[in-house]
């Protein structure tokens, strides 16, 4: 399994969304090894198919079910996610939890 946390120098939320990467780790109980990316061009963006920081992707799928229809990529930073009916700044822990599941 391939984790990637990618993020902007400018997002706010990324060091938040490690920590919670660990800790859905954890509670699978799984010893995966992560690579965290810094974004910092628009081919970058397009290479990794990020659209907006932070993103988790596992085996190149973002955790977000919501961002797999997305189509346009660029360097931008603090992207929102639904879960639930909240609104968080970084993907939560259950939500990494269900796409580290489905895998």
């Amino acid at each position: 399994m391939k984790i990637q946390l990618l993020h902007t120098a400018d997002c706010h939320a990324w060091k938040e969304s490690l920590s919670i990467l660990e800790e859905a780790l954890k509670t699978k109980g799984l010893a995966a090894k992560y690579e965290v990316i810094l974004i910092d061009t628009e081919g970058q963006a397009k290479a990794y198919k990020f659209n907006g920081s932070p993103s988790i992707l596992i085996d190149g799928i973002d955790v977000d079910p919501m961002a797999r229809n997305v189509k346009s990529y660029s360097v931008s930073s603090c992207r929102p996610y639904f879960y639930h009916g909240k609104t968080y700044d970084y993907p939560p822990k259950e939500m990494i939890i269900e796409a580290l599941t489905s895998k």
